[in-house]
């Protein structure tokens, strides 16, 4: 079993590989579990009380030896469900408060390959009409997979996109396109969506960089607008 993914839902890198430990051996003693996963004994006895309270691991005691075996795997899904619903009930606080707190002109900088992932869902999410420029098929070259999935979402969600393309790379989904010359052509692609403004560097290092304001967007859209007029079909 992958251990890392065990880590995204929430466990410790210790508790993982313990949890993972226990799962394999069965019942078994702190000494077994010392063998499989190579843990000092305290350690362990530490790391299995939490794996108690979170209610993935059971003991029993046999003699004056305590067994430990893993707890009905349900319980994962109980302990997730109990986060969501945790963190359901803060929400709308959370929301209120950066709202209350956020200021005129937010900038945002996502960094790497899942930076970029997330700025891109962004775009999903707020469901307005998306302008872009200097796009020249940036995404599926770097990121092919995600980007055959974003587009899917895009026409899903039935989310209107212009495009203004530097390259005749002609995409899988879009409203309308037209072409400038090549010479406009960069590491850098700017999309535009309601107040915000997302700015693609995709060389040398993938960066986005997200700008929330009503007037930077208004900006951004007339340079938009500009070169939509002497851009060709």
């Amino acid at each position: 079993m992958d251990r890392k993914k065990l880590t995204t839902l929430g466990l410790t890198e210790a508790e993982a590989r313990i949890y993972t430990s226990v799962l394999k051996l069965g019942m078994c003693t702190v000494k077994d579990i010392t063998k499989e996963c190579g843990f000092h004994r305290t350690n362990i006895y530490d790391v299995l009380e939490q794996l108690k309270e979170k209610g993935l691991v059971a003991y029993a005691k046999e003699g004056k030896t305590m067994q430990y075996t893993v707890s009905d795997p349900q319980n994962l899904y109980e302990l997730l469900r109990e986060k969501k619903e945790v963190l359901d009930s803060i929400f709308p606080e959370i929301e209120r408060l950066h709202d209350l707190t956020s200021k005129e002109i937010q900038v945002e900088v996502y960094k790497g390959e899942e930076g970029m992932k997330s700025a891109f869902r962004d775009i999903l999410r707020q469901r307005k009409t998306l302008y872009a420029f200097g796009v020249k098929g940036q995404l599926r070259e770097k990121l092919p997979l995600f980007a055959e999935q974003w587009l899917r979402d895009l026409k899903e969600k039935k989310i209107a996109y212009y495009g203004i393309y530097t390259e005749r790379v002609p995409p899988k989904y879009y409203t309308k396109i037209r072409y400038v010359a090549k010479e406009l052509s960069g590491p850098v692609a700017t999309f535009i969506y309601g107040d915000k403004i997302n700015i693609n560097i995709w060389d040398p290092t993938l960066v986005s960089i997200i700008i929330t304001s009503k007037l930077v967007a208004q900006m951004y859209k007339k340079h938009f607008e500009l070169l939509w007029k002497v851009a060709k079909r």
